[in-house]
């Protein structure tokens, strides 16, 4: 029984855009031309629409025909060129000798054929395909139905929302191939497995929950190709999915992404109604297409990914703008800070996620710093919150990110850090004022690597490297229940203590000073002296608020000294400036640590004094040159005036 034609062709293609030819030779019931990968004839020329035409036999005669290509298509006979238009349904019948132009006039793709065979096909008595036209058994005319095509390929060319296109694809199949009852959309999950994203028809309403025939998927898949099921009733050793479906026909057609199966289109055909080659050939267009849409739309997505991970670098950039490394901001040579830099060169490299422990201002953040820029992940984004400055929902959102619509104002959707971080490292401060409600959401993704943005329940996969940050006594804190004793074994996994600034008094100095220059520079001043009182008062204070007041104190002074002039105690606050160094130094420590910090003292200020001639100080100080030598090796005094 004849059932359809096969064609064979012998022709010439030449490539547009660089002038190159090559012979080829067709062969198959429909011929399909353009830029895409899948078509029969790819051609290179960026002026080729991905599904340009395609090559078919009607009634005995070889047909050209252009699917509504942007630059259309034009015909060359007896040397003379004629434009394919849409009076003719974009067809032309095809002879020996003539020449099929795609694009530019000027530099046109085009094939030319030179031999043209057709011949009859037999079919398999499980395969009974009629010839219908398009529309016919709907009560469409073929000319409507045709423009409903080429509009609906134009909005597959223009429009950008991947749901709305699918939708208006399987909707256009149902309405137009003859015989058609339902129409599903699967796409691949996580799992590796295909979900029905959307149907169609008159056996599906909105989303269908029907799984595809894992059999077939399987097929077309790793085929790449379209399928035609012509009688699901007579397959030999069907699949339960497949006895079970109600359909007599099915017409199969995946959705490829840069080569890649992401999903499927199908169509199922009302009991007594069967699928011909030609409905196949449609259906694989429209699937061509719709996938150059999900191509376009993934890559504006990555796209989009890639711009908020380069703004939140930009962000991080920015304010590290003129600052040092983290390690070269670690000013001082005291035995409690080489401590610490030993234990970041420790953990660094690693990723294991590392508790900061410290009182306020004392420089945890920098260490935070120094644990990234020492790691493999410096080159991405290091980002940073105080989990104790924003309220509950606010922090959630900053975090884990929400969608579109999550809540007032969730106008569209939004990242939060873990994954602006992603591949990078995140710092938590202050993480024992944590609200406990979000508590479990932040072991969660800790111990799975995942997380799920607010008002979404589809995880994300992070890669973040975590470190935390906290002056709270969080054992203390889970004894009163405020803080998740999972949480703190997961967090306290390598542990640094930073210690407060009048632990070191040694560093204060060449703090200060460090400051001095920074904020100098800054106001347009040269590097201005310190007076001894003031030097003196400075390493007297004790320091509450840390490194920080220094920084601040030093910031004041610097504003208020007069160019060119030396730091006075006029200048310093008040705080500062009463106090008494005898009265005022730490006496906490043991008896030798205690006499250590009073020696480094009286040592500092006569050196000082003498403007760190080392001779003159160790004879005010009757000792020998050799002894003030080793004595200020061994206390780490700083011998800057």
């Amino acid at each position: 029984m004849v059932t359809g034609q096969n064609i064979e062709i012998h022709a010439v293609v030449t490539h547009g855009q660089d002038g190159n030819t090559e012979s080829v030779t067709l062969a198959g019931p429909v011929i399909q031309l353009g830029r895409g990968i899948g078509n029969d004839v790819q051609f290179r020329d960026k002026r080729v629409s991905s599904i340009h035409g395609r090559i078919f036999v009607d009634d005995q005669n070889l047909v050209f025909q252009d699917l509504g290509s942007t630059n259309g298509s034009a015909i060359i006979r007896a040397g003379k060129r004629q434009r394919i238009t849409e009076e003719t349904d974009g067809c032309v019948t095809i002879q020996e000798g003539d020449e099929i132009q795609f694009g530019d006039a000027d530099r046109p793709s085009s094939i030319s054929f030179h031999k043209i065979s057709i011949s009859s096909s037999q079919a398999s008595d499980a395969t009974v395909i009629a010839k219908r036209s398009l529309g016919e058994l709907k009560g469409i005319p073929p000319a409507e139905a045709f423009r409903k095509l080429l509009k609906l390929l134009a909005r597959l060319r223009t429009e950008d929302d991947p749901f709305s296109l699918t939708k208006q694809v399987l909707e256009f199949c149902v309405q137009t191939i003859p015989g058609s009852c339902s129409a599903e959309c699967f796409m691949r999950n996580e799992e590796g497995g295909f979900d029905c994203v959307f149907a169609s028809g008159e056996k599906n309403a909105g989303i269908a929950a029907k799984p595809p025939s894992s059999h077939l998927m399987e097929r077309i898949i790793s085929s790449r190709e379209s399928l035609l099921v012509d009688d699901l009733k007579s397959v030999a050793s069907p699949s339960l999915s497949m006895q079970s479906m109600s359909e007599r026909s099915l017409l199969l057609a995946p959705l490829l992404v840069d080569g890649t199966a992401i999903g499927a289109l199908q169509l199922g055909s009302e009991d007594g109604s069967r699928f011909t080659s030609q409905d196949l050939d449609l259906l694989s267009v429209l699937a061509q297409q719709l996938s150059a849409v999900l191509a376009g739309s993934q890559k504006i997505k990555h796209l989009k990914e890639a711009q908020e991970r380069l703004e939140g670098q930009c962000d991080y950039l920015k304010d590290r703008l003129g600052q040092g490394s983290a390690l070269e901001e670690m000013i001082g040579k005291s035995r409690a800070m080489d401590k610490v830099k030993e234990q970041i060169k420790a953990v660094a490299s690693s990723k294991t996620t590392v508790l900061v422990l410290g009182e306020t201002g004392s420089g945890k953040e920098l260490v935070a710093r120094a644990l990234h820029e020492s790691s493999p992940r410096a080159n991405e984004t290091f980002a940073a919150i105080n989990c104790s400055s924003l309220s509950p929902g606010l922090l959630e959102s900053e975090l884990f990110g929400h969608i579109r619509g999550a809540f007032t104002g969730a106008h569209r959707n939004r990242k939060g850090l873990f994954e602006v971080a992603h591949g990078g490292t995140l710092f938590l401060d202050e993480i024992g004022d944590m609200p406990q409600a979000l508590q479990p959401k932040l072991l969660r993704a800790l111990e799975q690597g995942s997380i799920i943005p607010v008002g979404s329940s589809r995880e994300k996969k992070i890669d973040v490297r975590l470190i935390a940050a906290t002056h709270r006594d969080l054992e203390e804190e889970v004894r009163r229940g405020n803080f998740r004793e999972d949480l703190l074994f997961r967090l306290n996994v390598f542990q640094i203590r930073v210690p407060p600034l009048r632990e070191r008094t040694q560093d204060i100095l060449p703090l200060a000073k460090h400051f001095i220059r920074a904020f100098a520079s800054e106001n347009g001043k040269k590097n201005l002296p310190v007076s001894l009182q003031v030097a003196t008062s400075l390493q007297s204070y004790s320091w509450p608020g840390n490194v920080r007041e220094l920084k601040n104190e030093i910031e004041r002074a610097v504003l208020l000294t007069p160019p060119d002039k030396e730091i006075t105690m006029d200048y310093l606050s008040e705080r500062v400036r009463g106090t008494d160094p005898e009265t005022s130094m730490n006496m906490d420590g043991t008896l030798k640590e205690i006499m250590e910090r009073m020696e480094a003292m009286v040592l500092s200020r006569a050196l000082q004094r003498h403007g760190g001639n080392r001779t003159r100080c160790a004879k005010e100080l009757g000792i020998s040159r050799q002894a003030l030598i080793a004595k200020i090796q061994r206390l780490n005094v700083s011998e800057d005036n």
